[in-house]
């Protein structure tokens, strides 16, 4: 494992790969760009060469490339070694059984899919495939996005697939544990398999890393087949219109969203999935531009989908069929998704005439990002729709109102926005404020019921969570970056720093630094492994970004004002605990304490504004520092009685 590693790492450029995934561009001897994984406006993502690493100095998330596939990509190791062996090229060893052990079981079966997958493209070039091919593209679909997503044909033919794979090498207990064959009933009076999808079009399912693990099927009947135009069969018990993989041992429709594997990206760029309810939805929305969408693939929303979601965004935009069905599942879905805290808006579809999104492409194609980026919170958009068939007169309707809207106003966690939601309805409504709240109160919560169906979170896949690293303490982060620039230059200085002021790991590496003489960071930091090396080549990358083309001066300038802040934080925080004892004292009436707490108050004060005198500008009073501790007092006061408060 670790010699692929250091194969990779020797023939992929940090640079490279990360350039396959955001912008970079030339920074000095380092490269730039916007951060993927947070929104900003100003670059604070750094790329070194040198060192092969990248930083964010805006999120603190940073590392090697193995360590940025992991987190654009939501995969664990196994798999980001996989994307970037592929990459580099290179052929990872293969698990060899021994004699009288099998292959891994799961990797024959995405080995089957595969192959399914690539004989179901083949079989557009058919004259049955070639007219659902032709439909495809009635429906909207270009050939390109036909291959991108790989749809295929499955023929009319009850052995077609099955010989295929048998010829490849595969057996009948293979194909049919792949979900792709049925063993024929004692009743057939035959031996053997049959395929499941015969006469559809279908649909390639990939998990998130791009593997086919399942179909889903759309029935069509050829003209070969019937008399009249190509088009769809009719549907029935024996014919349904969408047939999908059963449960396999790599296929789970609870646990897979279609299109995922194509959208996460843009998912985390945007910071917004936008949910469809079926394949062609998710195909004509990428299609038109917008490619952060996915779709349940005509299954029920899942509790695992919805945490499966939260890899890449707490944001989450519905857009389920117009019909009665796809309202009942937008209810659902929602319910479910606000009691895993996401953000939840909805888009509308306004046309009649288009009842899902892959319609409304068909008809107006580029429009659909106005959709997209015009979505409503989900108060909004229920509040909106109830409003417009509100009767003043009836009483019903105003209890309808209510009803629509209650379960969501209930759920705000911020009082603002709650007193708004009831200022509304009481305007609407045209009754008190205080009986909107007390219905709000009592209102019987529909959406409860969804909640519910999350309260056991599932174990038995553990979720990834997303990387990221403890708040940057950042006055140490700027002192040692500064250490790691001018050792030598600042080597008074930093002999003089208190142990105390910047905590014993920080205090023993700069010792370090300024007694490795001459001093080179790349002998320096060989010294030091896992985490604590890792955070060193962050320190060394900021201090070639913020402090280049500072002169001698200004470098010592920074370094005093730095430790000055430093000195500065640690007396607040004392200040701030006797605020806490000087209360405690008046509580209890002790006299005694409280004279010795406003000495070492005086002291402390007395301290802080030395710190002012000695750092600050020169024109500054003593009242007016005097003024500036009340004020960080205060500040640092109300901070800890907040956080107190909050846990």
């Amino acid at each position: 494992m670790e010699d692929n590693v250091s194969k990779i790492k020797d023939r992929l450029d940090v640079v490279e790969v990360l350039s396959g995934y955001m912008k970079l561009q030339k920074a000095g001897i380092n490269y730039k760009g916007k951060c993927p994984f947070h929104n900003e406006k100003t670059p604070s993502f750094f790329v070194s060469p040198e060192r092969q690493i990248w930083h964010c100095f805006g999120c603190a998330k940073g590392g090697d490339m193995f360590e940025f596939v992991k987190e654009i990509e939501s995969v664990e190791f196994p798999e980001a070694l996989k994307i970037l062996a592929a990459k580099a090229g290179i052929e990872l060893e293969q698990f060899q059984p021994r004699s009288g052990e099998s292959v891994d079981a799961k990797q024959k079966l995405y080995e089957i899919c595969e192959l399914a997958t690539k004989f179901f493209e083949k079989q557009f070039q058919s004259s049955s495939g070639q007219e659902a091919l032709a439909y495809l593209r009635e429906r909207g679909l270009t050939d390109a996005t036909i291959a991108e997503f790989r749809l295929g044909w499955a023929p009319n033919d009850w052995e077609s697939l099955s010989s295929y794979l048998k010829t490849r090498g595969y057996q009948e207990k293979e194909i049919i544990d792949a979900g792709l064959a049925v063993k024929r009933s004692a009743e057939s009076g035959r031996e053997g398999v049959y395929d499941r999808f015969r006469s559809r079009i279908v649909f390639p399912i990939f998990e998130v890393s791009g593997q086919v693990v399942g179909f889903t099927a759309r029935v069509f009947e050829p003209s070969s087949a019937k008399s009249g135009q190509p088009g769809l069969a009719k549907t029935g018990e024996t014919m349904a219109k969408y047939i999908n993989t059963p449960q396999t041992l790599i296929y789970d429709k609870s646990r897979v969203l279609y299109g995922l594997s194509k959208a996460k990206l843009e998912i985390k760029k945007s910071d917004r999935c936008i949910l469809v309810e079926g394949n062609m939805d998710a195909l004509m929305s990428f299609q038109a531009g917008v490619r952060n969408v996915v779709a349940s693939s005509g299954t029920a929303l899942t509790p695992t989908h919805l945490r499966l979601l939260q890899r890449y965004t707490k944001n989450l935009g519905f857009c389920f069929d117009t019909d009665q069905a796809g309202a009942m599942a937008t209810r659902r879905g929602i319910g479910l998704a606000l009691a895993q805290q996401f953000n939840i808006s909805i888009l509308e579809i306004k046309d009649p005439e288009c009842k899902d999104p892959a319609d409304y492409v068909k008809k107006y194609g580029p429009q659909w990002s106005e959709v997209a980026t015009g979505a409503k919170p989900v108060i909004d958009y229920y509040f909106d729709r109830a409003r417009s068939s509100y009767n003043p007169t009836s009483a019903e309707s105003k209890k309808q109102i209510i009803s629509a809207v209650a379960p969501f106003i209930k759920r705000l966690t911020a009082n603002v926005e709650k007193a708004h939601w009831v200022a509304q309805l009481s305007s609407l409504l045209r009754v008190p404020e205080s009986a909107v709240s007390a219905d709000i109160a009592t209102f019987k919560d529909d959406l409860d019921s969804y909640t519910r169906e999350d309260s056991a979170p599932e174990t038995t896949v553990p979720i990834q969570t997303v990387v990221s690293r403890e708040e940057p303490d950042v006055i140490n982060e700027m002192i040692l970056s500064l250490v790691l620039k001018a050792p030598m230059l600042l080597r008074d200085e930093i002999m003089a720093i208190p142990d105390c002021l910047i905590g014993e790991r920080l205090a023993n590496i700069v010792h370090q630094v300024v007694e490795s003489e001459p001093f080179e960071f790349k002998t320096f930091v060989a010294r030091f492994t896992g985490e604590e090396a890792l955070q060193l080549e962050f320190a060394h990358l900021r201090s070639q970004e913020l402090w280049q083309g500072f002169d001698d001066e200004t470098l010592k300038t920074e370094f005093c004002n730095i430790i000055n802040s430093a000195q500065r934080r640690a007396i607040n925080a004392k200040l701030t605990n006797l605020q806490f004892d000087v209360k405690e004292a008046e509580a209890c009436k002790d006299r005694e304490r409280l004279t010795r707490l406003a000495s070492d108050f005086n002291e402390l004060a007395r301290q802080l504004i030395l710190t002012h005198h000695i750092y600050g500008p020169k024109e500054k009073t003593q009242e007016t520092v005097k003024e500036e501790i009340v004020s960080e007092i205060k500040t640092e006061t109300e901070n800890q009685t907040g956080q107190e408060n909050s846990l």
